[in-house]
């Protein structure tokens, strides 16, 4: 350890001394059951781990025993296969709660891998509930197969691998354990984007530690509890590494390259630029390569977003280039607001042959015309039964049984109403979306009411994230929409907050994907009438509510025919004959449903948890200056208060069904000619 460096404290720690490592490439191995090239083996085991030249060695946990862990490269529509093997010790070296879902009878130290942004089955999508220990003695519910199969067919994107064992996550993830996997396809090839040493990943990380060197992860949050340890709301480092050294510089070339970049923090975000303002050439997002490159001077990415930029240093022989973070969400300093550093000091290595194209790849788009479904979705702040606030997806934990049910070879548009005073990154297993807009609301009517009620313009995508997506920020106060298609797997997938501290507690759900149970575009209307009685057996989960961004002037026209899936059909009316729209209400208001229904056809949706007071529903804990080294970066101190209707404190929140109308030029027709007759 360097003379005066003290590893807790940043303002000791010199920066731009390590220079910023490549991630080394797995290399697969033979396997007599597997195609040659085509099969890896990862050990997950405790390793030791040099974040800086002046630091002493670090005790983590990788793949391999690295940070990051080996990068994974894999070809698009030839099969990958990874076995994880989980070779760490029995005792967690970081603070376990053991109050989350499903820790209190288990082992201390489970793993699973989730490969983040692949298109693959269940089975090998790494299910929170598919953890094992060492040497699989014991094994979760749903965990079905040693060797993961990653299909790989989809386009070629950046990709990264983790762990998402439940309830562990941030931890594991905190100790190490994630890598990249790159999935390369023949357009990339054509395309002479800059590659080879001239393409770098680069993964951000916030970390803090202990003097001695060890990493420092809080063990109560900032204000009392009666659990320890405690899970605290989020975590932030004082300290910013990439690919796994504090503050790196890379000496460049005059010429381009190209930088894979992915936000593996736990809870913070950045927002970066180049300190001579330069641009940056942004080619992908998460689900791959744009149709048109994107000219940026500045972009966000929350916890597990990725960008595919291409910055070209040619015309800054001699200039040396900071990195900066100017996220505004919680106070920076003169650590956190920097990066890394370049320095362009190499001279020209030959002739600089690679490109950024006009085009990059043709969108075939999304047509969302096929949506019949529409799902509102709240994202509330409660507390649990210990005083510490978790935030809520729908209104349900993770244990409650699935509300979100889609059907395969489907399109669906889900709406994120954020009720909560924080942003929130949303990822959804499976599959890649796209992001259709942002619209602010009105909070306070809609934790009232369940109403809806716009507060101003929609607001399309940033430049940023206008190419395909697994994960969403949704913004404090408005309802961001987003629309994907639902193909090729069915199976039990999840969505969650990817701030790892809230999706541990408790910001996670289940999703089952069925088989296809309505057609992709309801009758026409000289086939069927809105009189006919609904079919004995309706589609399931051909959900509409009210809500954006439906447009089609004929939506008040939407039949009231409820389809809630297995647990509850029944029709969407009360005893009165009155619509329920948020409720699926029994005749004479009687549902015990787990939906949250009121009687006499009042809407108890479970949706009307508001925030009071001062919020503390997200941490952010900070390092530094109190006996167990964090503060509260948040707006306030105090507990977050829930007012909630009796209905759903007992029973939870309900999701509106309806059918959509079918929008093509001949049913529109047919509707306004009824309506003139």
């Amino acid at each position: 350890m360097g003379k005066c460096v003290n590893p807790s404290d940043p303002n000791s720690i010199p920066k731009f001394m390590d220079p910023l490592p490549k991630p080394s490439v797995a290399m697969p191995v033979h396997h007599d059951d597997y195609p040659d090239g085509s099969y890896h083996e990862l050990e997950m085991k405790e390793g030791l781990h040099r974040y800086h030249q002046n630091f002493p060695e670090t005790k983590i946990w990788g793949y391999d025993g690295l940070i990051p862990g080996p990068t994974i490269e894999a070809r698009k529509d030839k099969t990958t296969y990874v076995k994880y093997l989980n070779n760490l010790p029995e005792e967690h070296f970081l603070p376990l709660d053991r109050t989350l879902h499903s820790s209190i009878d288990t082992a201390d130290v489970r793993t699973v891998v989730h490969l983040h942004g692949a298109k693959v089955d269940w089975e090998s999508d790494g299910h929170p509930e598919a953890w094992y220990t060492k040497n699989y003695e014991m094994t979760g519910p749903t965990f079905k197969r040693q060797v993961h199969a990653y299909t790989n067919h989809q386009p070629g994107a950046t990709l990264w691998y983790h762990d998402h064992a439940m309830s562990l996550t941030r931890l594991n993830v905190y100790s190490g354990l994630a890598g990249f996997y790159l999935l390369r396809d023949a357009l990339e090839e054509r395309l002479r984007l800059p590659s080879g040493k001239y393409e770098i990943p680069m993964m951000i990380q916030d970390r803090s530690f202990n003097e001695d060197g060890s990493l420092f992860y809080p063990d109560t949050p900032p204000f009392p509890v009666t659990v320890h340890p405690s899970i605290t709301p989020g975590v932030l480092g004082d300290t910013i590494a990439v690919n796994g050294k504090l503050w790196p510089y890379l000496n460049v070339e005059p010429r381009k390259y190209r930088f894979r970049i992915l936000n593996a923090s736990n809870r913070r975000g950045y927002s970066l630029s180049l300190s001579n303002g330069g641009t940056f050439h942004q080619i992908g997002t998460d689900g791959g390569l744009l149709e048109a490159p994107a000219e940026l001077t500045s972009f966000d990415l929350l916890p597990a977003e990725r960008t595919d930029i291409i910055i070209d240093f040619s015309t800054m022989q001699g200039q040396t280039i900071t990195l900066l973070n100017n996220d505004p969400e919680f106070p920076l300093n003169e650590h956190t607001s920097v990066v890394m550093q370049f320095s362009v000091c190499l001279p020209l290595d030959g002739e600089d042959d690679s490109q950024i194209p006009e085009t990059l790849y043709p969108d075939m788009g999304l047509h969302t015309e096929h949506a019949h479904i529409v799902r509102n979705l709240p994202l509330t702040a409660t507390t649990d039964e210990y005083g510490r606030p978790m935030l809520m997806l729908n209104g349900h934990m993770y244990h409650d049984p699935a509300s979100e049910k889609p059907s395969i070879d489907s399109i669906e548009i889900w709406n994120f109403i954020n009720t909560t005073p924080i942003q929130h990154p949303i990822h959804l297993h499976l599959i890649q979306f796209k992001i259709l807009e942002r619209r602010p609301f009105d909070v306070d009517v809609f934790t009232e009411t369940g109403e809806i009620v716009f507060t101003g313009p929609a607001e399309p995508p940033r430049e940023y994230e206008r190419g395909w997506k697994d994960v969403v920020k949704a913004d404090v106060g408005k309802v961001t929409s987003i629309a994907m298609h639902w193909k090729d797997f069915t199976g039990n997938y999840i969505w969650h907050c990817h701030f790892l501290e809230h999706e541990d507690h408790d910001m996670m759900r289940p999703i089952t994907i069925i088989e296809d149970a309505h057609p992709v575009q309801l009758p026409h209307a000289d086939d069927a009438h809105t009189d006919d009685p609904a079919p004995a057996d309706p589609p399931t989960d051909t959900v509409t509510p009210e809500g954006p961004p439906v447009t089609d002037e004929t939506a008040e026209e939407t039949v009231d025919e409820v389809t809630e899936g297995t647990d509850d059909t029944t029709a969407n009316t009360d005893a009165e004959g009155n619509e329920d729209s948020n409720a699926g209400t029994a005749a004479g208001g009687n549902d015990d449903s787990a939906e949250g229904t009121a009687a006499e056809g009042a809407d108890d949706s479970g949706v009307n948890t508001t925030v009071e007071g001062d919020d503390v529903s997200d941490a952010g804990t900070a390092v530094g200056g109190t006996d167990w080294k964090s503060t509260m970066a948040i707006q306030g101190d105090e507990a977050i208060e829930t007012q909630n209707s009796p209905d759903r404190a007992k029973n939870g929140t309900g999701t509106t069904y309806k059918l959509k109308p079918c929008n093509c030029p001949k049913c529109r027709y047919a509707r306004k000619r009824k309506k003139s007759n």
